[in-house]
């Protein structure tokens, strides 16, 4: 089943959704869950939602078994699935590393503690089997996701302007435009990594590695391309208006590479690219001088993303829109500061 064929059946099936007076069981994943995982992303984001999975109930039971998404839910008697909260592998390279996130409730159940206590099941998997850590990028158009993100004891470290569409936040009305979004880590495994910072950016990455309790040999990055041929990994959100790119390999052709990607973003009208940069590598410094040139500008730090640290670059098309950020700590809002002040520099130069 494809997604078109997915919508089609979640918008010609008649369901009434549940007023909130069934007590519910709360769990990990079961296949019998996967149609109601469906119905609820369909009922509070309506056709908006950027990734097929969680449309599609017979990809979600694949996903599970392998261990690609580890989900818990609120299920009622009846087996409407009416709260959802996942750990599953996304955009990083490490496979230990697990974004947690997919999390959503019926509105009927939301004034209930069903989405709190499936989050507590789910993060009760941290630290087992292969989930070393795990990072959230919780929505800005309010702050409620960032307070989880608090009380599940994780750390921000990066912010994304205008990450998400405004169309998949139409259903509820609860946004006029594109949504940034605030990156959050926490580790439950770590080891000792040397981590090489670029030169622009010292001050700005002590800060955001502060607080995660990881153990580093931090060391000046080197300023010369290496000369080999440079290796990006390119994934493309074309419902959302992103690409994200992975330098897998910083070489003497990177300026030439990024040229013929800006090309094609320019001619398919992406909103917001992001260059995910690996801070294992000694030469990152000179990849981050070019991408600078080029009118990228900082995003934050992302630990253990490629097993080794990262660094998110981005490059914006539309306005990051810093007016209508809503940001709930003082750590999170000095992010906003340091992203703000260097696309600022990047517009400037640009």
């Amino acid at each position: 089943m494809d997604r078109s064929e997915a919508l089609r059946q979640l918008r010609t099936t008649p369901w009434t959704a549940p007023d909130g007076s069934e007590e519910c069981t709360v769990g990990c994943f079961e296949p019998a869950d996967a149609e109601g995982i469906a119905r609820l992303f369909y009922a509070v984001y309506g056709e908006g939602y950027p990734v097929d999975t969680y449309y599609i109930p017979e990809r979600l039971i694949d996903e599970n078994a392998r261990g690609a998404v580890r989900s818990a839910v609120a299920r009622t008697a009846s087996g409407d699935v009416v709260a959802h909260v996942a750990f599953y592998r996304s955009s990083p390279p490490n496979p230990k590393l697990y974004e947690y996130g997919l999390g959503l409730t019926l509105p009927s159940y939301r004034s209930s503690l069903v989405f709190s206590r499936a989050c507590q099941a789910v993060l009760k998997l941290l630290g087992t089997d292969d989930i070393d850590g795990i990072f959230g990028e919780s929505v800005c158009n309010h702050v409620i996701t960032q307070k989880l993100s608090l009380q599940a004891k994780m750390v921000e470290t990066a912010l994304e302007p205008a990450l998400m569409p405004a169309d998949a936040y139409t259903t509820e009305h609860s946004a006029q435009g594109r949504v940034a979004c605030v990156m959050f880590f926490r580790f439950a495994r770590d080891q000792r990594r040397v981590v090489f910072l670029p030169r622009p950016y010292l001050a700005e990455l002590e800060f955001m590695m502060s607080g995660l309790g990881l153990d580093r040999e931090v060391r000046v990055s080197q300023d010369a391309l290496p000369a080999v041929d440079s290796v990006i990994e390119v994934a493309r959100f074309a419902s959302a208006g992103v690409a994200r790119c992975t330098i897998k390999t910083a070489g003497h052709d990177l300026a030439a590479r990024l040229a013929e990607l800006e090309s094609e973003w320019a001619q398919n009208d992406y909103a917001l690219i992001q260059v995910f940069v690996d801070l294992g590598q000694a030469s990152c410094g000179a990849a981050v001088d070019e991408l600078r040139r080029q009118a990228y500008s900082l995003g934050g730090f992302l630990p253990a993303w490629f097993g080794d640290d990262g660094l998110l670059l981005q490059k914006h098309r539309v306005s990051p829109d810093f007016e209508n950020i809503k940001l709930y700590t003082d750590r999170a809002r000095a992010l906003l500061e340091i992203v703000r002040r260097d696309w600022q520099r990047a517009q400037d130069n640009g």
